[in-house]
C-alpha cells in the first residue's frame, strides 16, 4: 500500500491489529481528494477570518494609538491625503461642534479640543526642498508670530534679511487668527516678489475655537513639522509678553528639546536690532553662546575715573542681550568713594526684580604694597581673566579712563557675530586677534599722529570709488577698549609663559627695545609681539572723527603702575620698594611717560540706532578686503602682511626662542591654543615637528608670481572666478609651507577674482 495515502504510519510493535491499520489505510482517489480539499477550506477560512479582523483593527483602532498617518508625522498636515503629498484646500469652515451641555469650558469662545489638522502647512514646508532643510546644518531662519501685532513687528525685519540673500528667509504664522495668509501680507505691504522669502501658516482647523490647551499643541506640533522639514539655526520672535501666552510656552518646551536657539527682540527696539538682518545662520545660532567678560585695572586714587567707567557700563544699552560680567582688579589701598561706590553697585540690574539671579560682580584686591616689576605686572594682569570656553569666553580689556557709548555692546555683539561665529570664510577670520572700540589718534609709540586708512585704499575693487571711513586691521594691540577673543588669550597665556621661562633661563635672550610707548601696560608688548609673529590683527571701527564709541579722559590719567614714578612714599622708604627683575624682556624707561594725547570725540547717542552708525549700510567688509595696517603705520597687501608675519616669526624663534636651524623638510607644528612652537627648549621631540614639501626659494617665488597673475586674469572673467580662486589658493597654500615657514596666507575671495556675487550670500 502506498505509504503516502496513510494518516499514520504502520508499525507492528504498536500493538495495534492488522485490520484497524486497513480501515484507515484503504482510500479510494476520491477519499484522498476530498481530505484536501476539507483541509485546505480549514485555511481559506482562516485567513478570510484575519483579514476581516486586520479590517476592524484599522478602521476601528484604539484612540491611543491614532491613525497610522498620524503616528508616521505626516497625517496632521492635512485631510486623507496618500502619504507624503502635499497637503492643499481651505480646510473646514464654520464654527466646530460644542462640548455637550454641562461641561466646563476655559473660555466661551475658546472652547474647541478636538484633533489638530494642518491644511495649508504641508503644502509650503514641500516646497523648501532647495533650503537643505532636511541638513541639520543649513542657512534656515525662521521667524515666528503668534498675533497680527508681532507679524507686523517681525515681517519688515524678514524682509529685511531676505534682502541681503546670506540666508534662507521662512516666516511662519501661528495662533488663533483667522485672517488669510495673502491678507496679512498685504496689510503689511509685503510684495512676493521683491521680499524673497518662504511663507508659512501653520495655524490648525478651528484655529479661532481653539482651547488654550489645543492652541499651545498646535504650536509644538506645527515646529515637530517645521523641524523635520527646515532644521531651522535659529528661530527669532517677538517679545513673548506681546505674542499669546500659548505661544510663548509652547516655543520655549519645543526649542528646548530641539535645542534651536530663540531670540526675542525687545518690545520697542526692533530698529535697534536691524544689524541682525546682515548676519548669517551660523551667526544668529551662537546668540546666546558667546559671554563677554569686562576687566578694569584700578590704579591707586582713581576713584573718579573708575566710578565714571562703571556708570559708563550701567547706562549702556543691554535690551535682549546677555549682561557681561565685570571684573574689577584694585589696588592695595581703596579710596573711600570707591569702596562706597562698589559696596552700593548692583550688576546687572535685574538682579532687583529677580533675587534669584547671581551677582556678575567680581572684585579682586591686591594685598602686596610694593611697585611691580613690567614682567610681574604682565603677569598678574594675564592672570586676572582665563576664558571659561575657548570658542565661546570672551574678554573686553577696558581702561578706567574709559567712558563707553551706549551703543557700545550692540556694536561688540554685531561684530563678535559676525567675525567669530560666521560660517563663512573661517580661514582669514582665524587671523582676527579681536575688536577695538577705541580708534587711537596716535600710533603705538604715543607721539606719531596715526591718520586711519579710508574706505578707498580697501583691498577690493567695489569698495575703490567709496568715501570717508572704514574699519581696517591693524597689528597694534589696544590696551584702553578692546575685545579679545578667547582662543586669543588662551594663546598669549602661553606665550608669556614661555616667554618668560625663556627669559629666566640659563642664556636669556637681550633686552628688546619698547616699541609701544609706556602709557601703555607692559602686557602690551609681549601681545604685540604675539600678533607679529602669528600674524593676528585688532579689527578697529570705522567711524568719523566726530562720532566715538568710547572716550578716554586725560584729565586723571595714571601711568601704569610699573612705569609710575617713585611715591612719596618710596622717596621717603616708608615703604621698600620690590627690586625690579633683572631678566626684564624689554629697556625699562628712566623717565616715567607723559600722558597721553587723544582726541575726546562726543559718544554716539542711544537714539541712533547701529545699522545707521557704521559705514557700507552696516555691511560688515570680509577681512581679507580690509586694508591691513602694520605696527608701524605701514599700509600693506594681504600678501606682504603674511610674508612679513613668516619672516619676523623666524628671526623671533632665532632671536628670542633660542631655535636653531630646523631639521631638514621638516617644521614645528602650530598647535591651536599654544606658542610652544616659538620658542626652543632642548626637549623637543619628533612628535613636534612635521614634514614640509622641499620647494626651493626661487621656484617658489616663480610660482607666486604665477598665481598672482592666474588670480589676475580670472578678473575679467567672472563664469570662472569660482574655480580661479580655488585654484589660487590651493597653489599659494602649497608654497607657503616652505616660503613663509609654516604660516597660511588666504587665498583670494569670488569678490577678489571678479565674481558677480560676494561668496559669503547665497548663489
Amino acid at each position: 500500500m502506498n505509504t503516502t495515502t496513510r494518516r499514520f504510519p504502520r508499525d507492528e510493535e504498536l500493538g495495534k491489529k492488522d485490520d484497524d491499520h486497513d480501515k484507515l489505510g484503504k482510500a479510494t482517489p476520491w477519499a484522498s481528494w476530498r481530505a484536501r480539499l476539507r483541509y485546505r477550506k480549514r485555511r481559506i477560512t482562516a485567513l478570510c477570518v484575519g483579514l476581516f479582523v486586520l479590517w476592524l483593527f484599522v478602521h476601528h483602532m484604539p484612540e491611543p494609538l491614532g491613525p497610522v498617518e498620524k503616528r508616521y508625522g505626516q497625517g496632521g498636515l492635512g485631510t486623507s491625503q496618500p502619504f507624503g503629498q502635499p497637503r492643499r484646500g481651505p480646510g473646514p469652515t464654520g464654527t466646530p461642534p460644542r462640548p455637550p451641555q454641562g461641561t466646563q469650558t476655559e473660555d466661551a469662545k475658546h472652547y474647541f479640543s478636538g484633533p489638530i489638522k494642518f491644511y495649508q502647512l504641508g503644502r509650503t514646508l514641500h516646497g523648501i526642498t532647495k533650503t537643505w532643510g532636511y541638513q541639520t546644518v543649513n542657512r534656515n531662519v525662521l521667524f515666528a508670530a503668534s498675533n497680527l501685532r508681532s507679524a507686523s513687528v517681525l515681517i519688515p525685519i524678514a524682509c529685511d534679511m531676505a534682502k541681503w540673500n546670506r540666508n534662507y528667509v521662512h516666516m511662519v504664522f501661528m495662533g488663533r487668527d483667522n485672517m488669510d495668509l495673502d491678507e496679512i501680507l498685504e496689510i503689511n505691504g509685503v510684495d512676493r516678489e521683491e521680499c524673497d522669502a518662504f511663507w508659512h501658516d501653520a495655524r490648525p482647523d478651528y484655529s479661532e475655537y481653539s482651547s488654550e490647551s489645543r492652541a499651545e499643541k498646535s504650536v509644538a506640533a506645527a515646529l515637530g513639522y517645521i523641524n523635520d522639514f527646515m532644521h531651522p539655526q535659529v528661530i527669532i520672535t517677538d517679545d513673548w509678553a506681546q505674542e499669546d501666552a500659548f505661544f510663548g510656552t509652547a516655543v520655549q518646551s519645543k526649542t528646548k528639546l530641539q535645542r534651536h536657539p530663540v531670540v526675542q527682540l525687545p518690545k520697542g527696539a526692533a530698529e535697534k536690532f536691524e544689524w541682525m538682518t546682515r548676519l548669517d545662520a551660523g551667526s544668529l545660532s551662537a546668540w546666546h553662546k558667546s559671554t563677554i567678560d569686562i576687566l578694569i585695572h584700578a590704579p591707586s586714587e582713581s576713584s573718579g575715573s573708575l566710578i565714571r567707567t562703571i556708570k559708563s557700563i550701567q547706562d549702556a544699552d543691554y535690551q535682549g542681550l546677555q549682561s557681561p560680567r565685570i571684573i574689577v582688579e584694585l589696588p592695595p589701598e581703596i579710596d573711600p568713594p570707591t569702596k562706597h561706590f562698589l559696596d552700593t553697585l548692583v550688576w546687572p540690574p535685574s538682579i532687583k526684580e529677580n533675587p534669584l539671579q547671581a551677582s556678575q560682580l567680581i572684585l579682586r584686591h591686591r594685598i602686596p604694597t610694593q611697585k611691580l616689576s613690567a614682567e610681574e605686572a604682565s603677569i598678574k594682569f594675564m592672570e586676572s581673566f582665563y576664558p571659561a570656553a575657548s570658542g565661546t569666553s570672551h574678554v573686553l580689556l577696558l581702561s578706567p579712563q574709559a567712558q563707553l557709548s551706549p551703543l557700545y555692546y550692540h556694536y561688540l555683539k554685531y561684530h563678535l557675530l559676525e567675525y567669530r561665529y560666521s560660517t563663512y570664510d573661517e580661514e582669514d577670520r582665524a587671523k582676527l586677534l579681536g575688536v577695538s572700540v577705541e580708534l587711537p589718534s596716535t600710533q603705538l609709540n604715543g607721539t606719531s599722529p596715526f591718520t586711519p586708512p579710508g574706505a578707498d585704499v580697501m583691498n577690493d575693487p567695489k569698495y575703490s570709488k567709496q568715501k570717508g571711513a572704514a574699519p581696517f586691521l591693524w597689528q597694534a594691540p589696544n590696551s584702553n577698549a578692546a575685545l579679545c577673543f578667547g582662543d586669543k588669550w588662551i594663546e598669549l597665556h602661553s606665550f608669556l609663559s614661555n616667554r618668560i621661562a625663556k627669559q629666566h633661563s640659563a642664556s636669556p635672550p637681550k633686552p628688546r627695545a619698547k616699541l609701544v610707548s609706556p602709557a601703555h601696560p607692559s602686557w602690551t608688548e609681549y601681545l604685540l609681539e604675539l600678533m607679529r609673529a602669528r600674524g593676528y590683527w585688532l579689527l578697529y571701527p570705522g567711524l568719523p572723527p566726530s562720532e566715538t564709541l568710547v572716550t578716554i579722559h586725560n584729565e586723571l590719567y595714571h601711568p601704569p603702575e610699573e612705569f609710575a614714578p617713585p611715591t612719596a612714599a618710596e622717596k621717603n622708604n616708608a615703604v621698600e620698594p620690590l627690586k625690579l627683575s633683572e631678566h626684564e624682556a624689554f629697556i625699562v624707561p628712566a623717565s616715567p611717560p607723559p600722558p597721553p594725547s587723544t582726541h575726546e570725540a562726543p559718544l554716539v547717542p542711544p537714539s541712533r540706532p547701529l545699522h545707521v552708525l557704521l559705514p557700507f549700510n552696516a555691511d560688515l567688509p570680509e577681512v581679507p578686503h580690509m586694508a591691513h595696517v602694520s605696527h608701524a603705520g605701514e599700509l600693506l597687501s594681504p600678501a606682504d602682511a603674511e610674508e612679513a608675519a613668516a619672516e619676523y616669526a623666524a628671526r623671533f624663534r632665532r632671536e628670542v626662542g633660542g631655535c636653531g636651524k630646523e631639521p631638514k623638510g621638516k617644521k614645528r607644528v602650530v598647535k591651536a591654543g599654544s606658542a610652544r612652537d616659538l620658542f626652543c627648549f632642548g626637549d623637543e621631540e619628533n612628535e613636534e615637528f612635521e614634514n614640509v614639501a622641499a620647494l626651493p626659494t626661487a621656484v617658489a617665488a616663480e610660482t607666486l608670481m604665477e598665481t598672482s597673475s592666474l588670480a589676475s586674469k580670472s578678473r575679467t572673467s567672472s563664469s570662472s572666478s569660482s574655480s580661479t580662486a580655488a585654484h589660487t589658493r590651493e597653489a599659494v597654500a602649497e608654497l607657503v609651507g616652505t616660503v613663509s615657514d609654516g604660516v597660511d596666507r588666504p587665498g583670494p575671495t569670488t569678490a577678489e577674482t571678479g565674481g558677480e556675487a560676494d561668496s559669503k550670500y547665497l548663489d
